[in-house]
């Protein structure tokens, strides 16, 4: 038995997953799990929705397919894959942009009852070996180059990893290994049946990483029925005329994978980009029209820059999604026109609450919204008692689209309460009409752009530096990304140590870009416990008192 299987089989074993079983079973009788697998509720809802149409925005390889169509194809790429040998609970990985063939991929792996590991594209050859190696991954779907990354040398820079066996490469660029390219798997596809799936709809079918606490990546695991049920409960309304969503999110996280499936599974139209590029929005818009939208911060200011251009019939709802979403933006949506809304989760729990539309303005700008059908939380203090009243307290979650846990134990045993349910690690309060606002993080993470960074891994990064004494990294406000990557450094000597010296240090272990600190606090010594702790609370409230006085100026190199 792989290392992976033996961790799905102790994961079925785990206390807070047999704990929840009360629980599926009321989900199942009530209609929120289905006790379909993946691929059987795809099938059945393009059967009544053939025509779905998705739109993968971009400069390499534009298309514009419909549900039915990629679904079609998806079986020729499982019946390739079976000719490469591979079978029901393998692990198949990919680092695809958002093309057709990614989402084909997906479906092609999950109809043969395997289990799905899609990468964001900032992983570098550190992150992607550490997650290929966890996951004894089988089989690796990459672009043989995208924009600035030459997959040939990504793949050279990989550790040993011998459980992968196959290389699929979308392009026929030179690859120094054996590999197999996208139309050698299509041609590879027999005639013959697949066989039935054995799997359960609570067994794994993704495992989705993500940063948190620790330095290395966290797998989260997801079942078919956990996100069956997210891409349906997902807080977006539908286009009364069909017209298309428009979601720039990238893939490879949990938001570009709503993006893909909802299509499939809410038959909900969608124009997805591989990535942000302002002139080619602009044409996609014009052409087909999309009247809802979402993304963060600074994609929803370019449309409030170019609202008459994308859209001139104006938009019926604008998802504005981040760590902080400043209430302005919020406003100069609603002054065009835009009903602009909020919501929250993470990839273990993907959606906890969200707003609507037609909620109150000071509803959606001022919070994250009500309870999605099903979901419940607990308000509790920092030993676990429940808080009275509306709080403040971590936010403890549990719903139908939780995740079944993490691969490692040792998370399992941090990140679940003894009742099973989750520890978001998130600190929120109550209103008297049941919409929650999140006040502070008690999870030490940065949270830029949608993408969760280790505060742990910049720190220890920036520790190898020798001129760094001690460091503390927190989140930034920002009103772009909602936040970027803020460190207070003590230092050695006076003036050794500035920004570009730390970029430079960044680049040079090769560390994803978006993890590099973009500002600088150099100080004498740090708020601290009794025990000599560093309080990040102190050092996060004085990085916002500091960015307010900027009016959002750059902070780099100033003295504390």
């Amino acid at each position: 038995m792989t290392p992976i299987a033996q961790a799905l089989k102790a994961l079925d074993a785990a206390d807070h997953w047999l704990k929840r079983a009360p629980l599926r079973q009321a989900w199942l009788e009530n209609g929120l799990h289905t006790g379909e697998t993946l691929p059987q509720i795809i099938e059945r809802k393009v059967a009544a929705d053939p025509d779905i149409q998705v739109v993968f925005g971009s400069r390499e390889r534009p298309s514009a397919p419909t549900t039915s169509q990629m679904l079609a194809e998806s079986l020729v790429v499982a019946r390739g894959l079976r000719a490469l040998g591979l079978v029901e609970g393998d692990v198949v990985a990919m680092q695809l942009p958002n093309w057709s063939e990614a989402v084909v991929a997906l479906l092609a792996t999950w109809r043969l009852g395997m289990i799905a590991v899609p990468i964001v594209h900032t992983y570098g050859p550190a992150e992607m070996s550490y997650i290929l190696e966890t996951t004894c991954a089988r089989a690796l779907f990459v672009p043989d180059r995208w924009r600035k990354i030459d997959y040939d040398a990504r793949i050279q820079a990989f550790s040993d990893l011998p459980y992968l066996e196959h290389v699929i490469v979308l392009g026929d660029g030179p690859m120094s290994r054996p590999v197999t390219r996208w139309e050698e798997l299509l041609a590879m596809a027999d005639d013959a049946p697949l066989p039935a799936l054995s799997a359960s709809p609570d067994d794994a079918c993704l495992i989705n990483f993500t940063s948190g606490t620790t330095s290395a990546p966290k797998g989260v695991v997801h079942t078919h029925h956990s996100l069956a049920t997210e891409m349906v409960l997902f807080p977006g309304i539908h286009s009364p005329e069909g017209r298309p969503r428009f979601m720039p999110m990238p893939g490879g996280h949990i938001a570009g994978l709503i993006g893909q499936m909802q299509p499939f599974l809410a038959a909900m139209p969608m124009i997805l980009m591989d990535h942000f590029d302002e002139a080619l929005t602009l044409e996609l818009c014009e052409l087909y029209r999309p009247d809802r939208a979402g993304g963060v911060p600074f994609h929803v200011e370019f449309f409030c820059d170019h609202a008459d251009a994308l859209f001139p019939d104006g938009c019926l709802q604008m998802s504005v999604g981040a760590a902080n979403v400043a209430p302005t933006l919020m406003q100069r949506c609603d002054e065009l026109g835009w009903p602009s809304t909020r919501s929250y989760g993470s990839t273990e729990h993907p959606t906890i609450s969200g707003t609507a539309p037609d909620d109150s303005y000071e509803k959606r700008t001022t919070t994250d919204g009500a309870l999605l059908e099903g979901i419940s939380i607990r308000l509790v203090d920092d030993e676990g008692a429940d808080v009275t009243g509306t709080g403040p307290g971590e936010i403890v979650s549990m719903g139908p689209e939780l995740c079944k846990g993490y691969l490692d134990p040792v998370l399992n045993a941090a990140g679940f309460a003894e009742d099973g349910w989750f520890l978001t690690g998130d600190i929120g309060v109550l209103d008297e009409d049941g919409f929650l606002t999140i006040v502070d993080r008690k999870k030490d993470i940065i949270i830029r752009g949608g993408e969760n960074i280790s505060s742990k891994e910049v720190e220890d990064v920036l520790r190898q530096h020798p001129e760094v004494v001690e460091v503390a990294a927190v989140g930034w406000p920002d009103q772009r990304l909602g936040e970027r990557v803020g460190v207070f450094v003590r230092v050695r000597n006076e003036g050794a140590l500035d920004l570009e010296a730390i970029k430079a240090h960044f680049r040079s272990v090769g560390t994803a870009i978006h993890k590099t600190p973009e500002f600088l606090v150099l100080v004498d010594d740090y708020p601290r416990t009794p025990a000599g702790k560093i309080i990040k609370v102190g050092l996060r409230e004085r990085a916002r008192t500091m960015h307010d006085a900027a009016a959002g100026a750059s902070a780099m190199g100033i003295k504390a």
